[in-house]
């Protein structure tokens, strides 16, 4: 049934769920300028709970919108009109994307128009307002050739995902400590803490590394986000950079309790097999003989592990990973791109690092099966496959995938059309993958003046691509090419839908102005000049 409400504008069940799958929490519509020419199908009573189908975003193709086009002329054209306070309307975001919705056997279908996806600060901004400007926005998109596109609404305000001993070396899959340990090997995503502020955990990622240096975001380490650190200029104390906040911390020592008595249960049902004698064949036997004897090393093994993490690392103090060298305040306006600068480099206490030092890898193990990963890399089975599982399952990262490229991307997805499958590593959300959009997001921050210009990357799932926890994260693609770094998002309650970035290529470009011999590719510690 069709909903019998003003229709121009949507009925409290659309919406409320017309952009179910986005996100686990997903956003609500506020407004839709193709209301009228694609109404809302309403489920009946009897199917309500299950004929509600999920939709993903993507990112936009277009024969006439392209990249370039939407940031220098359609884009601005957009913000500019809507910068009129006749409109009553008060932008946070706006993106260009398509959506997919599967057919009936679960297959995803792509919607052929695409969107301008505009998000308003929550509580600014009426369904009214929003309708009166779709008019003038379609105006723009038709003068420019973009030809059946729709303008759709929601609410939202961006946020940033701010949330001793040596570092240990990475181990493979038959250490029970492999995933656990993750927080503190001395691989990408590492998470850490200033610390001024580990009480309450600002943490984020370590992203790649260069020299005896690493580079993460500036609102990871630093409470003042507005004023420049310069270590040995400014007069402010040297400031540590902490592998872990109080609530990762706790956080991996309840996975190694957790594992503990996991393996414990499994080997008291294993004794208790073999203690009556259930097996039909020596074999089997033998078989389960071997199984109860590596769990108990296993036990014995995490156990260690956890004492270890206690004892050598129960002190804030003993985990402190260096120092911070530089970190400027958070800007948007270093040139005319208007991208955002959120970043900070600090130094490798070489003690710690020295002999586990890894260079700039991703580790892939624990989450998802091999397989899986593949498999989201690679998601057209008609197009050569661009990316091979590591058997360490140590993913190294080299290289950038230059301005260009980011306006044009050369893999494919499940629907064969062209795209970038990313994926990033944080603390909060793990291994993660999304969907990069060739267009850039316009953003307004309300931490900043003004407004900037943003990588996004929407969820591949319902799963959300990136929390509070992940800034800093680099976020890759299937070549291992540095894609963007992340910083902020646009959340719902305990989801985003959407992930911002600072392009890798320009973050690099920052860092050779201050360091300019700054060499991203090393793999050892001891080759690295200071």
């Amino acid at each position: 049934m069709i909903s019998d409400v003003d229709p121009d504008f949507a009925s409290p069940f659309e919406k409320a769920f017309f952009y179910k799958g986005v996100s686990k929490d997903h956003p609500h519509l506020l407004q839709r300028s193709d209301i009228r020419k694609r109404p809302f199908v309403l489920p009946t009573p009897e199917d309500q709970h299950t004929a509600i189908p999920d939709r993903t975003a993507r990112g936009a193709t277009h024969p006439c919108l392209t990249p370039d086009l939407w940031r220098q002329e359609v884009g601005p054209a957009i913000v500019s009109l809507l910068e009129d306070e006749a409109y009553g309307v008060h932008v946070s975001s706006m993106v260009p994307v398509q959506f997919s919705l599967p057919d009936a056997q679960g297959k995803p279908v792509l919607e052929e128009h695409i969107v301008i996806w505009i998000s308003v600060f929550p509580g600014t901004t009426s369904e009214e307002s929003c309708h009166g400007a779709n008019s003038p926005i379609l105006d723009i998109l038709e003068k420019h050739q973009v030809k059946d596109a729709a303008v759709h609404w929601i609410e939202g305000a961006p946020e940033r995902f701010v949330g001793g001993p040596a570092m240990m070396e990475v181990v493979d899959e038959t250490d029970p400590t492999a995933y656990i340990s993750r927080a503190i090997t001395a691989v990408l995503g590492v998470p850490l803490a200033p610390q001024t502020m580990q009480a309450n955990d600002g943490q984020g990622s370590l992203g790649k590394s260069d020299r005896v240096l690493a580079f993460t975001s500036k609102h990871v380490v630093s409470v003042d986000t507005k004023s420049d650190y310069e270590l040995g200029r400014t007069g402010a104390p040297k400031q540590y950079i902490m592998n872990c906040g109080l609530r990762r911390y706790e956080k991996m020592l309840e996975e190694t309790r957790a594992a503990i008595a996991k393996k414990v249960e499994a080997g008291k049902l294993v004794a208790e097999q073999l203690e009556q004698n259930v097996f039909a064949t020596q074999r089997a036997k033998r078989l389960k003989e071997t199984e109860l004897n590596n769990l108990k090393e296993e036990i014995v093994m995490l156990d260690e592990f956890l004492g270890h993490a206690k004892s050598a690392r129960g002190e804030i103090n003993n985990r402190a990973l260096g120092w911070l060298d530089y970190a400027p305040r958070i800007q948007n306006n270093v040139d005319d791109r208007r991208y955002t600068w959120d970043g900070a480099v600090f130094q490798l206490d070489k003690v710690k690092w020295e002999q586990n030092f890894k260079g700039n890898h991703v580790y892939l193990g624990g989450k998802f099966d091999s397989d899986d990963i593949i498999k989201f890399f690679n998601p057209d089975n008609a197009n050569p496959p661009s990316f091979k599982y590591p058997p360490n399952h140590l993913f190294r990262l080299q290289g950038f995938v230059e301005a260009d490229d980011m306006k044009k991307p050369y893999f494919f997805d499940e629907l064969g059309n062209r795209c970038f499958i990313v994926a990033k590593h944080g603390q909060t959300t793990d291994l993660t993958f999304g969907r990069f959009s060739e267009f850039e997001a316009y953003v307004v921050a309300s931490d900043l003046p003004g407004s900037s210009w943003e990588v996004a990357v929407f969820n591949h799932t319902k799963d959300d691509f990136a929390d509070k926890g992940d800034s800093g994260t680099c976020i890759f693609n299937a070549e291992g090419k540095m894609v963007a770094f992340l910083h902020s998002g646009m959340p719902r309650g305990m989801s985003s839908h959407v992930t911002f970035g600072t392009p890798a290529h320009f973050v690099r470009d920052q860092i050779k102005k201050r360091y300019p011999h700054a060499d991203f590719d090393r793999v050892t510690f001891s080759d690295v000049v200071a």
